[in-house]
C-alpha cells in the first residue's frame, strides 16, 4: 500500500530524475560542437565552432604571451588604449566602470561599402585566488550608448579572456569570442575573418606588452 508520505517521496524523486535530465540535455547541447583547429603559427592556436542558433562560427585564439598577468589585465582594462592593438578597431573609450564590472565602446573598421560596427561591451573580471588566473568575461550591452549615426550597432557578442599563469613573467592567453556583425554582411566573410581576429590580436598583444617571444 502506498502510503501518503511514501507518494511525496515518490514524487520528489521524480522531480529530481526529470531535472537532471534536463540538465545533462542541456549540457550536452551546450559542448555539442567541437573546436576545429584552423591555424597554428608563432605559438598561437586558432580554433572556430559552429553555434547552434548562428550562422557565425564562435573562434578561440590561445597561446603564450611572456608578461604578466597583471601586466595584461591592464592592458585589457585600458579601454583608451584598445584601438591601438585589437585588430580593425577604429575608436574605443571607457564609458563606466565600477570595480570589476566596465562599459567599454568601440568602433570595428569594415571595408568599403560596408558600414562601420558599434559595440558596447560588459566586462566582468573575476580573480582565482588559488590559481591566480583572471577570467574576464565579455557581453554586449546594446542599450547602454546612444545610437550613433553611420554606425551600425552590434547586438549579440559574448566572450571571454582567460589567464593562467605559466612561470614566471609567462601567461597563457585564451580568448574565446562569438560575434555577429548583422547589417548584411555575408556570414562566409565574417567567418573566413574571425580566423585572423584571435591570431592578430595575440600577436598585438605580445608587441604592444613587448612579449613577442612566445617561449
Amino acid at each position: 500500500m502506498i502510503t501518503a508520505a511514501n507518494s511525496t517521496k515518490l514524487f520528489l524523486f521524480s522531480c529530481t530524475l526529470y531535472f537532471s535530465i534536463c540538465l545533462c540535455a542541456v549540457g550536452a547541447t551546450a559542448n555539442a560542437y567541437e573546436w576545429e583547429l584552423k591555424k597554428q603559427a608563432d605559438g598561437i592556436d586558432v580554433y572556430t565552432r559552429p553555434v547552434s542558433d548562428s550562422d557565425i562560427n564562435e573562434f578561440k585564439g590561445e597561446g603564450i604571451v611572456g608578461v604578466s598577468i597583471s601586466a595584461i589585465v591592464e592592458l585589457l582594462r585600458d579601454s583608451a588604449q584598445f584601438k591601438n592593438w585589437f585588430p580593425n578597431t577604429s575608436a574605443s573609450k571607457l564609458l563606466e566602470r565600477d570595480g570589476a564590472v566596465s562599459y567599454q565602446y568601440s568602433i570595428m573598421s569594415t571595408p568599403w561599402p560596408i558600414s562601420d560596427r558599434d559595440n558596447i561591451f560588459r566586462s566582468v573580471m573575476t580573480r582565482d585566488e588559488t590559481t591566480g588566473s583572471v577570467e574576464i568575461t565579455v557581453d554586449a550591452a546594446p542599450d547602454h550608448y546612444p545610437v550613433q549615426k553611420r554606425l551600425h550597432r552590434v547586438t549579440r557578442a559574448k566572450g571571454s579572456w582567460l589567464l593562467t599563469p605559466d612561470g614566471p613573467n609567462k601567461t597563457h592567453v585564451k580568448f574565446v569570442m562569438h560575434l555577429e556583425p548583422g547589417g548584411g554582411i555575408p556570414d562566409w566573410m565574417v567567418n573566413a575573418q574571425i580566423i585572423a581576429t584571435p591570431f592578430d590580436a595575440l600577436t598585438n598583444m605580445r608587441t604592444t606588452l613587448g612579449a613577442e617571444t612566445n617561449e
